[in-house]
């Protein structure tokens, strides 16, 4: 998934699957919390979307509160998930 992609997959799940009220606020530097008023249960819903319908593999002990600070930084550790998956040929 290219950084592209993973800003588009996380808007799109904002949109539908949470139908966020705030989504007026959505860019690239938008915090999460702050801005799109995103809780913690919200984030765990957009981590097992992004498992289950893009078929990302996100380990537990590979977030890190960092990440989730705004759309850029989640869109970037989300490519960052991808280019880290182990093959399986």
């Amino acid at each position: 998934m290219t950084y592209k992609e993973a800003v588009s997959a996380i808007y799109e799940i904002l949109k539908t699957e949470l139908q966020l009220n705030t989504l007026e606020s959505f860019h690239e530097d938008a915090r999460l919390n702050e801005d799109l008023a995103i809780d913690s249960v919200m984030m765990l819903q957009v981590l097992l979307q992004l498992e289950m319908e893009y078929g990302i593999d996100i380990p537990d002990e590979k977030i890190e509160r960092e990440s989730f600070f705004s759309v850029r930084t989640l869109a970037h550790f989300l490519e960052a998930q991808e280019q880290t998956e182990p093959s399986h040929d």
